[in-house]
């Protein structure tokens, strides 16, 4: 398969096609309720990756065909910075209160509390008070999402993959059931995307392999994702293998930014 003909199907090249000719129906500008409730100002390519985001959630079809996003960032290029601006977008545009972040180590999971959730420490990425519109935002960690959400409050569920399917398919006090979950819109973000494709990968894998052991990772986020058509899964990666002919069918509508490792450095 060639390089060529692989990136020109790609998401992320048609909106970018689509915002050189003027095509999109708006000029849009990342909003100042994003900007100024980050610690750091935006660098261009990450105020790129917000614009695109709008446009997809902005289209009238994106309840089929933009639920499920990825960003390919390099490691280094902030692409936590980029989530922290999609919550913002997310909770301000379309009211979305209950957010699921997952990864597969619990080691990103405590770099992230630091990221999202402690405005006391030095990896905080919002300002130190989130406030939208005159109204002061709170974020709060969950392990559960209440069946009547405060207002002005976003909801953080921080836990990794394996813990999330655990939870699902063996319900115990405290943790979330797929019952509970079809009552409430929710945003799912995953870090470290290439984790999650076990099954994409593991496709005519022996079943003792670590492809085909990890594939029912994949298959929770799918179900989660299914359970109402306003639910998004908005990925994060710096590595994605796209010579790989199953991940490529899979993600080649879904790549809605990229900014890979050549990109990154040549832009210094």
């Amino acid at each position: 398969m060639a390089k060529k003909a692989i990136n020109k199907d790609l998401l992320f090249n048609q909106f970018k096609e689509f915002d050189r000719l003027g095509l999109f129906s708006e000029n849009y500008e990342v909003p100042n309720y994003i900007k100024d409730n980050l610690k750091d100002q935006l660098r261009p390519y990450q105020d790129e990756a917000l614009r695109y985001l709008h446009y997809a959630q902005n289209n009238p079809e994106a309840d089929v065909r933009y639920k499920h996003l990825l960003f390919n960032m390099a490691t280094g290029a902030g692409k936590t910075m980029v989530m922290a601006g999609a919550i913002l977008y997310m909770f301000k545009e379309y009211g979305y209160q209950n957010f699921i972040f997952f990864v597969h180590t619990d080691a990103i999971i405590q770099k992230t509390k630091e990221n999202l959730l402690n405005p006391l420490s030095s990896k905080y990425l919002f300002s130190q008070d989130i406030e939208i519109e005159g109204e002061k935002i709170t974020i709060e960690s969950v392990e559960t999402f209440p069946a009547v959400p405060n207002d002005n409050t976003i909801y953080l569920k921080l836990s990794t993959i394996h813990k999330i399917h655990d939870e699902l398919n063996n319900p115990k006090e405290n943790s979330i059931t797929f019952d509970e979950l079809k009552e409430q819109r929710l945003v799912l973000l995953g870090d470290e995307a290439h984790h999650f494709n076990a099954e994409t990968k593991g496709k005519g894998k022996a079943k003792n392999s670590k492809e085909y052991e990890e594939l029912t990772w994949e298959r929770t986020i799918d179900s989660i994702l299914a359970l109402q058509p306003k639910n998004r899964l908005l990925e994060f990666t710096a590595t994605i293998n796209l010579e790989n002919r199953e991940i490529y069918r899979k993600y080649k509508d879904k790549i809605v930014y990229q900014y890979d490792l050549k990109k990154f450095m040549m832009d210094g």
